[in-house]
């Protein structure tokens, strides 16, 4: 399971883009969130958050 650490978190939508299984989106206060019933796992946002903003729980 992955999370979103919001005070890193830009916004930029990197994670959505890349996210196969569209279990990421960017919510109105401009941070991304992820559902975890859609996510499987990949690390995909992990690896592509130039923020470094998303880690395994």
């Amino acid at each position: 399971m992955y999370k979103v650490d919001i005070t890193k978190c830009n916004g930029c939508g990197i994670c959505v883009d890349v996210c196969p299984y569209e279990a990421i989106e960017v919510e109105s206060n401009g941070r991304a969130k992820i559902d975890i019933d859609k996510c499987n796992g990949c690390g995909k946002c992990v690896h592509y958050c130039q923020m470094k903003a998303i880690s395994e729980e």
